[in-house]
């Protein structure tokens, strides 16, 4: 059998790695890699969980000889610091929050339009849970700096940013406005356990402000961001991501925006060797949110079709991610 001489995988690698992540998938959602944090003989976590002691003996013995998120002593089983929060987080997230869209992938490619409907909210909005404790990289300061206060954080997630500025600012205000119920009570429940005032989270589509912000909401906005949210809008093209820009600059006309956001890598001559950035394209492709523009020079054209203004890039060298510091078309 002839395989890729490179470090793309072979059609074996693929067996195993379904597999093996469906294997790992299920002993994420079950709690049982959590039990794991004590050693355990397969016949004690099974019983707590109420699985079949010789199926989830073999499971382990399989996860524990193949990845390093479990190890094997004696005959007990643990799970090992590889089953971080980041990981816990790529879990729910990939094998968890898009998992319909992977198992259901040929009617997918039949009735694409299907693929939004299929993304599992209340993962999702777990994902986010876990990572809530991973640091907004570079826009807090950013933020800081630029002076903003009265800010709208449009697709907030899990709070996290709102969070840390109120933090860094006791007299800071803010709305965070988000379309996943699930994770308008995670972050509601994050604000509460954080104790910080004067953050308000509303549930509603950025597509559609003028019926998701009260009045005096969208009175009080002094400036915006949206982080990991631009990528969303390029599921039917270009025309999606132009058309919401509009959107916020009809409402918000000439106030700043900061999108922290990453260039698109599949289907790029720049693809490299960026895993994690094409492993996202792809998801973002068949749950039908469409890949982002892959370089600024493809981003500012798009801004300058709205009507809005590119003012400052900040863009990290080793990673595919930036913040964009844009001013909406028109004028306060």
């Amino acid at each position: 059998m002839l395989e890729p001489k490179d470090d793309r995988w072979s059609t074996f690698d693929l067996v195993e790695g379904f597999h093996l992540s469906h294997a790992i998938s299920a002993l994420h959602s079950l709690g049982v890699l959590e039990t794991l944090r004590r050693p355990l003989t397969p016949e004690a976590a099974a019983k707590i969980h109420g699985l079949d002691p010789a199926l989830i003996g073999g499971l382990l013995e399989y996860v524990a000889a193949r990845t390093a998120l479990v190890r094997k002593s004696g005959k007990r089983f643990s799970s090992t610091d590889c089953y971080s929060p980041h990981s816990r987080f790529l879990l729910e997230l990939y094998t968890g929050a898009f998992r319909d869209q992977a198992v259901h992938l040929e009617k997918m490619l039949r009735r694409p339009k299907l693929a939004p409907a299929a993304v599992d909210r209340k993962k999702h909005a777990r994902a986010f849970k876990i990572a809530r404790s991973i640091p907004v990289s570079g826009l807090p300061e950013l933020i800081q700096q630029l002076q903003f206060n009265h800010i709208l954080d449009i697709g907030c997630g899990a709070g996290t940013l709102l969070i840390q500025l109120a933090k860094q600012n006791p007299d800071f205000a803010g709305w965070g406005l988000e379309a996943n119920p699930a994770m308008c009570k995670v972050a509601r429940a994050e604000i509460r356990s954080a104790g910080i005032k004067g953050i308000q989270i509303i549930e509603g589509d950025s597509r559609n402000l003028q019926r998701a912000l009260p009045a005096d909401v969208r009175s009080g906005v002094a400036a915006m961001t949206a982080c990991q949210v631009a990528n969303e809008m390029f599921g039917m093209g270009s025309s999606g991501f132009v058309a919401w820009l509009r959107g916020l600059s009809s409402v918000f006309p000439g106030r700043p925006l900061l999108i922290a956001d990453y260039y698109g890598r599949l289907g790029s001559k720049a693809l490299g060797n960026q895993r994690e950035t094409i492993l996202h394209d792809y998801v973002q492709l068949i749950s039908g949110q469409g890949v982002p523009p892959s370089s600024i020079k493809k981003w500012k054209a798009l801004y300058v079709e709205a009507g809005c203004r590119l003012l400052h890039a900040i863009e990290d060298t080793n990673t595919t991610r930036f913040i964009h510091v844009v001013v909406l078309a028109g004028s306060l």
